[in-house]
């Protein structure tokens, strides 16, 4: 049974920083990268398979453009690996990135975000004529109900499918909490694949980013002002449930995986002292006999 990591590389979610982890550990032909061709193509469950059964040295596939279900097939395991992010955060983010685009970038968002500033940019989000990039993407993204990031507009019937990946999945992470998502991520992929090296570099950061979440936050408020703010969360309502919802979700998974280790520790524990009691009572007992 061969097993392969889909990296669902959802955009501006760290996913390059974890591309170069999954580089270092798959280099070369082990590691593919599946696109459609265009930037708000999407790339099914079905194409993943193909993809992978194609090509028998692979064990990694990364596509921004991938969409769940996890493929399956009885001679592959398919194991996930997806970052969520606050989606306010994350629009922050997508604006620094595409302003440092090539002026002939086929994205939409490229020339919105080249030609103005952050609150112009959170304009064009609002606006009827924008792509999904900024407006419940990840709910779009996980639901895998629309084909066309052009003019996907998530649903709550989207929600509640992205909602139901994400709890069907048996590993995620999350971006403000990287280094603790990695942790996880080794945990979850050693039986399968062995020990990565999960040493990164933050690949793609953003210029001049604050610290926390919560000064990064306020910074993009003071930036577009109360009302486009407002907006802003309003137009991206769908994501947040579902990063609130995650967050809850991968504390309960960090929550028991520290259990699981606090209880190996103990019972590694237990094993030395009853390895230790058996030799002094095998020590006593041959003493009684000489």
């Amino acid at each position: 049974m061969r097993t392969v990591i889909v990296h669902y590389h959802l955009f501006k979610n760290a996913g390059t920083t974890v591309d170069g982890i999954l580089n270092r550990n798959f280099p070369g032909e082990a590691h593919g990268h599946l696109e459609g061709p265009y930037p708000w193509s999407t790339v099914s469950s079905n194409e993943i398979l193909d993809f992978a059964l194609s090509k028998a040295d692979l064990r990694v596939i990364s596509s921004h453009q991938a969409r769940l279900p996890l493929p399956q097939h009885p001679s592959v395991t398919f194991v996930p690996v997806l970052f969520l992010r606050h989606p306010i955060d994350r629009f922050a983010s997508v604006y620094e990135f595409e302003r440092r685009q090539p002026a002939d970038s086929l994205s939409p968002s490229v020339a919105v975000a080249r030609n103005g500033n952050l609150a112009a940019f959170a304009e064009w989000t609002v606006a009827r004529e924008a792509t999904a990039v900024c407006r419940n993407f990840q709910v779009a993204h996980l639901a895998g109900a629309q084909s066309d990031m052009r003019y996907a507009r998530a649903t709550h019937d989207d929600y509640l499918q992205a909602l139901a990946h994400l709890k069907s999945l048996p590993f995620f992470g999350m971006v403000e909490s990287f280094e603790e998502s990695l942790d996880s991520l080794q945990e979850f992929v050693r039986p399968h694949m062995g020990e990565l090296n999960i040493d990164f570099l933050i690949e793609n950061v953003s210029p001049g980013r604050k610290a926390t979440l919560e000064s990064r936050l306020e910074h993009i408020e003071s930036e577009l002002g109360a009302s486009l703010y407002r907006e802003l969360l309003e137009l991206n309502a769908l994501d947040l449930l579902l990063y609130h919802e995650a967050k809850h979700m991968f504390a309960a998974n960090r929550a028991r995986l520290r259990n699981v280790h606090e209880a190996s520790s103990a019972t590694g524990r237990k094993t030395l002292w009853q390895r230790i009691a058996q030799n002094f009572r095998r020590g006593a007992n041959s003493a009684e006999r000489a």
